[in-house]
């Protein structure tokens, strides 16, 4: 009796939902022909709901006016923001253009493939945006972006939001896990920015959706798709640089169908030991090369995508201050990653259902290589570190009166795990004298198994409810190698509620406190052996970390004015530091309680004169609560302004970011005097298919450590780029 009446209870609910949730249809302005496998998303609002084959979709909650919409079409290319200032009358036609210049070029405060929690700071940076900044990588990627800072040197530095590294970050690329043994995180150096389609930041707690990496939050990177209907064509990308030297080539052809289309694409990278003002940087080179394959086919059931990624970085230098007697550095990075993905909006009750798979191989091997003296000669220690990744993610919405709810299924893990540490050591002559090898991993895997679910819902015409929930199992297995067979077996919930008075695309103010769970990665707990930065030796008795979010947003948006205000404070118990005991010797250990405050601010403006501008803003705190120590990686307060003018068939802009000093170091850091930094960039398009651009960057040569780092170099001085793309 109880379950028929639920059922019936919940087909009610269904009905409702779909009487009260806004639906509307995705079609061109010329011609009318609907759009199929766009995603439309609600600006200020995570995440995204797919239109089925006739263009439609549904929202739910449906959002309060004023609200702007984003649309991505299937090729990859989000369109400028659509304001609506009432709430349209059913039916809803939301009309967009196929052309390349309705592409948004500027950040916009969303990000539709991130599944985000209501007080997240929301960045969307379109692939001409990255493309006009020419990134060496990810983490060069987000400069503009408040909240976001790199950690490491080189080629080897990684992003970190809100000052949480170390693996607190988490870094998806096409939706999948980028994992590395790295201690300072994920960076996936072996991509190139350049061939990205856009690249997606959310700050703030990410753990409910994705699990326990994303206490700071989530960094998405987005490759391009072949567009439907698209006849045989492709794209060239090259550029050449000085001050940095570097020669960079891409390659992408597309063949479009009616219902999906086919990519294939392959770059080649090469950069040279930088300038700084004081002179040549030793050992800040790489080399990179990579391909990749998508191909994409809209079935009447839903869309469904497949791609292979394989990426193989060589000699990739990690510059030290120490470089003359010692070369630290990577000889080999490569990844291959197999992703497969299906999404479908519309069926039955549901808004969106999909489900995702990913599986790879990863391999490091990372070199110490020290200079011959004249009373020791040259000696190795290497690190050669593989393992298979995998990640399983299953989601479905639901309307349920004015209400969505969202629930899934994730699954992540890493598995065959081996990490040998190998010791050359040569002769006077330079010849090999002799080779041993230790196990410091035999094999070790690590398996994350976990469901989620999150209710957001409207409970007067400017108030919004959200809450999620989130129940994480966790499971390590270490056999062999230095520290013997070890298990640990983690299970924990986290969670978020929030309070949002006000519409996302008028004046809104956001409260939320959220729960978070980190787990420690295999390395932290395993690994024995030499890293970028020296020689490191894990804790097998490493307990997880903990947190105590609290977010507060807020947010502005009128006639092409946006403005928004963030404010945190982010309590981790049990907090996994890594420490020194000499010189280039680490270990792990947790602490009790770190905090991390702080507050970001931003600001977009269309200006007369087809000026744009750009500012963002932060100032961030994070010390160990028993003692006042600070934290490492940290960074300092930042300012940054953009402007930028559009001529139509050119454009150009300068960038001025000015970055305060660092007074008082974490324990491994040293003190660092603040600086300013010039950019500016000028472009052309020559007809359709040529566009030239030029970039200058450290304009004024200012001098400076690349990171606090104790053992950091100087950045490079003034870097001209000249790029060129040609579209056939």
């Amino acid at each position: 009796m109880i379950a028929r009446q639920l059922v019936r209870a919940a087909g009610v609910w269904s009905l409702a939902a779909s009487a009260l949730a806004l639906e509307g249809r995705v079609v061109l302005k010329d011609g009318g022909q609907p759009v199929a496998d766009a995603q439309v998303s609600v600006v200020g609002r995570a995440g995204h709901v797919p239109t089925d084959a006739e263009g439609r979709f549904v929202l739910a909650p449906p959002p309060s006016a004023p609200f702007e919409v984003l649309v991505t079409l299937p090729g990859g290319r989000t369109l400028a923001p659509i304001r609506f200032d009432s709430v349209p009358a059913a039916p809803w036609r939301l009309e967009v253009s196929w052309t390349l210049e309705d592409a948004i070029t500027v950040s916009e405060p969303a990000a539709p493939g991130i599944e985000g929690t209501p007080a997240n700071g929301l960045t969307l940076l379109s692939g001409r945006d990255v493309a006009e900044r020419q990134p060496t990588n990810l983490a060069q990627s987000l400069e503009n972006v408040a909240g976001a800072s790199s950690v490491s040197e080189g080629q080897a530095a990684v992003p970190a939001l809100r000052g949480l590294s170390a693996g607190r970050t988490l870094v998806l690329l096409d939706g999948a896990r980028v994992s590395s043994e790295r201690r300072v995180g994920p960076s996936a150096t072996y991509n190139d920015p350049a061939v990205l389609e856009a690249v997606e930041v959310a700050r703030g707690p990410g753990a409910i959706a994705y699990g326990s990496d994303a206490f700071g939050g989530v960094v998405s990177m987005r490759t391009s798709r072949a567009e439907p209907g698209t006849p045989f064509g492709g794209r060239f990308d090259g550029a050449l640089g000085a001050g940095t030297p570097q020669q960079r080539a891409a390659l992408t052809l597309t063949r479009g169908f009616e219902r999906g289309g086919v990519l294939v694409e392959g770059h080649y990278r090469n950069f040279e030991d930088w300038h700084s003002p004081d002179g040549v940087v030793p050992n800040s080179g790489f080399r990179d090369h990579g391909f990749r394959v998508r191909f994409e086919h809209l079935l009447a059931a839903g869309l469904l995508s497949l791609g292979w990624q394989s990426d193989a970085g060589r000699d990739v230098e990690r510059p030290r201050n120490n470089s003359t007697t010692v070369r630290f550095y990577y000889p080999t990075e490569d990844s291959h990653r197999l992703t497969l993905s299906w999404e479908r909006g519309g069926v039955g009750s549901f808004s969106r259902v999909g489900v995702s798979g990913f599986f790879g191989s990863y391999a490091l091997v990372t070199d110490q290589d020290r200079t011959p003296t004249a009373t020791t000669p040259r000696s190795i220690e290497r690190a050669d570190v593989s393992a298979d990744d995998f990640h399983l993610r299953g989601y479905a919405q639901l309307p349920l009166g004015r209400a969505r709810l969202e629930a899934g299924l994730d699954l992540n893990g890493r598995s065959d795990l081996e990490a040998l540490e190998i010791r050359e050591q040569y002769d006077s002559s330079g010849a090999l004298a002799s080779r041993t090898e230790f196990v410091s991993i035999e094999d070790a895997r690590r398996t994350d198994m976990a469901l989620y679910a999150t209710l957001e819902a409207p409970v007067a015409r400017v108030l919004s409810l959200s809450a999620g929930v989130r129940g994480d199992l966790v499971a390590t297995r270490n056999q062999g190698g230095f520290f013997g067979d070890r298990d640990t077996d983690e299970g924990a919930f986290s969670g978020f509620a929030a309070a949002t008075l006000g519409a996302p695309s008028g004046l809104s103010l956001t409260a939320q406190v959220a729960r978070g769970f980190r787990d420690p990665t295999l390395s932290d707990r395993y690994y024995r052996g030499p890293t970028g930065r020296g020689f490191i030796t894990g804790n097998p008795a490493l307990e997880p970390e903990t947190s105590l979010q609290l977010d507060l947003a807020l947010r502005y948006s009128r006639d092409g004015f946006r403005a928004a205000l963030y404010a945190y404070r982010y309590d981790i118990e049990d907090l996994v530091e890594r420490y020194q005991t000499q010189a280039d010797f680490f270990f792990f250990r947790n602490r009790g309680e770190a905090r991390v405050r702080g507050v970001e601010a931003e600001l977009q403006a269309r200006l007369p004169w087809a000026l744009s501008l750009q500012a963002t803003a932060h100032l961030l705190k994070g010390e160990l609560r028993d003692d006042g120590t600070n934290l490492d990686d940290i960074p300092p307060q930042t300012l940054t302004l953009r402007l930028g003018r559009d001529f139509g068939r050119a454009w150009t802009w300068v960038r001025l970011a000015a970055y305060g000093g660092l007074d008082e170091p974490g324990p491994t850091e040293q003190a660092r005097p603040g600086y300013t930094l010039v950019d500016a960039a000028i472009g052309a398009r020559l007809g359709k298919r040529l566009e030239l651009s030029a970039l200058g960057r450290n304009l004024l040569d200012e001098e400076y450590l690349v990171t606090p780092d104790s053992r950091a170099v100087p950045a490079p001085g003034v870097t001209g780029i000249l790029s060129l793309s040609v579209r056939f």
